[in-house]
């Protein structure tokens, strides 16, 4: 073999072995777009729950555990909000490898009305860079091969959310009058971070509907309130939302929190962030 292909055919072989597949699994899909921002062409990256499902609801299947087994890193919000997969991630042989989101230096944290922590974190911006942080640092501790693509991914991510977040704000500049209700209080990370307040919301805990009173005391704030816009989530319940609204019309938004209409690729959580701001601005000043 001649000495120039030869090298060639080296160069290649250490290359290929150079390229360390990492392989991340996330309970939600938001979680899987921001690894993707970081891992890119450098691992695989998949979420367990499908994004039209609740997350807390979801069922585990046998599939979905092997593939969390498998994994060089899993990542989960914390036992608050993936309550039906807590008992994988408290095993002391996966605790190694496991990233438990709530417990990430530097989060913004806001709690929903009985003091217990709102788990819907990924909402504010701020927070996933939070997170991109430490998947990188853990990515390249895993493959310090390609450590510095990781980081440079990071900082890539970071920069591009700081970008995103200073449109975002601008469209929120001018002031609306618009008094918009929630289903569920599980915007509030978003809200809090670009300055917007909900007046009403339908369903406190998801896990729990409104007794008779509540409804009742629901169906007196929409009367006195007069919202002209309510934000859905597509689990939503047509048929609580017309037994509050009772005949009180108003524009109806359904908002993607889970980012099931964002294709995956490495941009996917600037653009979920962006489709939720524009559903905002849908319901305040359209």
């Amino acid at each position: 073999m001649p000495k120039f292909y030869f090298i060639l055919l080296l160069t290649s072989l250490l290359c290929s072995l150079s390229r360390a597949d990492v392989n991340i699994v996330t309970t939600i899909k938001p979680l899987q777009m921001i690894a993707e921002a970081v891992v890119q062409e450098y691992g695989s990256v998949s979420a367990i729950v499908d994004s039209q499902q609740p997350p807390h609801h979801f069922t585990v299947s046998p599939s979905d555990r092997i593939n969390l087994a498998r994994a060089d890193i899993a990542v989960w919000i914390g036992p608050l909000f993936e309550t039906r997969i807590s008992d994988f991630f408290v095993q002391a042989r996966f605790k190694a490898k496991t990233i438990t989101v709530i417990d990430t230096p530097g989060l913004q944290l806001h709690s929903i009305g009985d003091g217990r922590l709102d788990a819907h974190l990924w909402l504010d911006s701020s927070n996933a860079v939070q997170i991109a942080k430490v998947i990188a640092e853990r990515a390249a501790e895993m493959d310090p091969v390609n450590a510095r693509s990781y980081h440079q991914n990071f900082e890539k991510f970071s920069s591009e959310i700081e970008s995103g977040n200073l449109q975002i704000a601008q469209k929120f500049q001018a002031p609306s009058a618009t008094n918009y209700a929630v289903y569920h209080n599980a915007y509030q990370y978003f809200e809090k971070q670009f300055g917007l307040q909900h007046g009403i919301v339908i369903l406190q805990d998801p896990e729990v509907q409104p007794s008779i009173r509540e409804t009742i005391a629901l169906r007196r704030q929409v009367n006195d309130q007069r919202p002209l816009c309510l934000l859905l989530e597509f689990d939503s319940s047509p048929d609580l939302v017309d037994t509050v609204l009772n005949g009180h019309e108003l524009k109806q938004i359904t908002v993607d929190l889970l980012g099931s209409n964002v294709n995956s690729n490495r941009n996917a959580y600037s653009e979920f962030i962006a489709n939720i701001a524009d559903d905002f601005y849908e319901c305040l000043y359209e």
